[in-house]
Formats: C-alpha cells, structure tokens, sequence
C-alpha cells in the first residue's frame, strides 16, 4: 500500500490532479443542470405568454397560413 500512494513520489502531483478533475466534472454537471433548468422555466413562460395571445376565437396562432414561427433563443 505504501508503494501505490508513494507514485514514485509523485503522489502529491497525482492525487491533486484527480482532485481538480472530478472537482471540474462535478462543478459541469452542476453548472448544465442549472442552465437547463433555467432554460426550461424561460421556455415555458415563453409558451404560456404566447398562448394567452392568441388572436381570433379558433385559438389559431397568427401567421399567413396559420403556422406561426417558433424561434428561441432570439428575445422574440
């Protein structure tokens, strides 16, 4: 046991290495859950803003031939 954690005496090098990394791996997956979740709360009030806007009693979206353009992401 002593010979794995000595490294050759590059332990110290190693296991801080290992540390960084699942700290970064970690710190990703933290920062892509937050981002999606946020992304998700922007779309769906995004959604119920545009379905309150509907115009005409059908409830049709606007547009010429009643297909209305979706773009995220664009501040529309």
């Amino acid at each position: 046991m002593g010979g794995f954690t000595a490294m050759g005496g590059y332990a110290g090098y190693v296991l801080v290495a290992y540390g960084v990394t699942v700290l970064v791996v970690v710190g990703n997956i933290i920062a892509a859950r937050r981002q999606f979740r946020t992304t998700q709360s922007r779309l769906r009030e995004q959604m119920a803003r545009r379905a309150g806007r509907r115009p005409g009693s059908d409830g049709a979206p606007a547009g010429k031939d009643g297909n209305e353009a979706t773009t995220f992401g664009r501040g529309s």
